[in-house]
C-alpha cells in the first residue's frame, strides 16, 4: 500500500476519489469508476475519519463533467483534446474510453508525482507538473486542437482577481475553447476562512473565492467576455439523489446563498 504524504490542498485530490469510489459501488451509481474502488485499496489513509460517510455530490459532478466531456469530444472529433486543471486522482480519462483524446493533466508537482505512481501510463496523456495560474500550461496544448478545459474542485482555493485573470488568459489564448469548473457560494468560503472542520480530524483548506449561482453569467461575461452553457447547482441534474437539498433550492433565497454550483460555459467565436 501507498501512504500519501499530503496535505492543505493536495490533500482534497482523496476526497472525490472516496466519494466516486463509493458512488461506483451503489447500485443505482451514477458513474463507473473501478480505477477509484482499486486505488482507495491500494492507498494507506483513513479516508472515512477525514471525509465522514460517503456523498452523492462528487459522483454528481462526475457525471454531469462525463457527460459535457463526451458530447464535446463528439462534437470536436480529432480536433479536441482536453487539459484537466487541478487533476488530482481523477480517472476521467478512463471513463471516457477514447484512449486516442489528447489529455493534458495539469497539476503541482507532488500532486503528479503521486498521480504517476498510482495511475497507468497512457501515450495520449501528458501531465505538467505546475500551478494552473502558471501561464507555461497553455503552451502545452496542441496549437491545431479545440481544448475543453476542466477546473474541477480548484478556482475556490484561488483568490477572484486569480480566478478573472486564469478566464482572461483562457479565452485570449483559446477561441472556441469550452470549460467545466464548480463554485462555492460566498458563506461556504467565509467558513473556510475560519477554519470550516469537515470532521473532527479534517479541516477544510481555505476556499477565498465564492460566488453567488445567480452571479455566475454576469461574472463570467464580465471578467472574460465568456458565455454560459449551463449553471447548475448539485440537485438540479439527479434530484433524487439529493432530496432534502433539491427541497431546499426550490426555494430562491436558500438557492442562492447556499447552493454550490456547476458551470459548463464557452468563449464565443466573436471574442477578439
Amino acid at each position: 500500500m501507498m501512504t500519501p504524504e499530503l496535505d492543505g490542498v493536495p490533500e482534497t485530490m482523496l476526497w472525490p476519489l472516496w466519494n466516486r469510489a463509493a458512488e461506483t459501488r451503489r447500485k443505482d451509481s451514477l458513474i463507473t469508476d473501478e480505477l477509484a474502488v482499486n486505488l482507495i485499496e491500494e492507498i494507506d489513509y483513513d479516508f472515512r475519519a477525514s471525509f465522514g460517510r460517503p456523498s452523492a455530490f462528487h459522483g454528481i459532478r462526475a457525471r454531469v463533467s462525463d457527460d459535457i466531456t463526451r458530447d464535446f469530444l463528439r462534437r470536436y472529433g480529432g480536433k479536441a483534446c482536453v487539459v484537466a486543471l487541478g487533476e488530482g486522482l481523477d480517472t476521467q480519462y478512463w471513463r471516457m474510453g477514447m484512449p486516442t483524446v489528447p489529455w493534458i493533466s495539469v497539476d503541482l508537482p507532488e500532486s503528479i508525482s503521486i498521480r504517476n505512481k498510482l495511475l497507468p501510463a497512457e501515450s495520449a496523456m501528458h501531465a505538467v507538473s505546475l500551478s494552473a495560474l502558471d501561464d507555461g500550461w497553455l503552451d502545452e496544448v496542441p496549437k491545431e486542437h479545440v481544448p475543453l478545459i476542466s477546473a474541477q474542485g480548484l478556482l475556490m482555493y484561488f483568490g477572484k482577481s486569480d480566478v478573472i485573470s486564469l478566464l482572461r488568459r483562457i479565452a485570449v489564448r483559446f477561441p472556441d475553447a469550452e470549460l467545466f469548473f464548480d463554485t462555492i457560494p460566498p458563506l461556504m468560503s467565509k467558513a473556510t476562512m475560519r477554519g470550516l472542520k469537515f470532521t473532527r480530524s479534517y479541516t477544510a483548506p481555505p476556499m477565498p473565492w465564492g460566488i453567488y449561482v445567480d452571479e455566475i453569467a454576469d461574472f463570467m461575461e464580465q471578467a472574460a467576455g465568456m458565455e454560459v452553457v449551463s449553471v447548475q447547482t448539485y440537485s438540479d441534474p439527479f434530484p433524487g439523489r439529493t432530496r432534502l437539498l433539491n427541497m431546499l433550492s426550490a426555494f430562491a433565497p436558500f438557492r442562492r446563498h447556499f447552493a454550490p454550483a456547476l458551470v459548463h460555459g464557452r468563449v464565443p467565436e466573436s471574442f477578439a
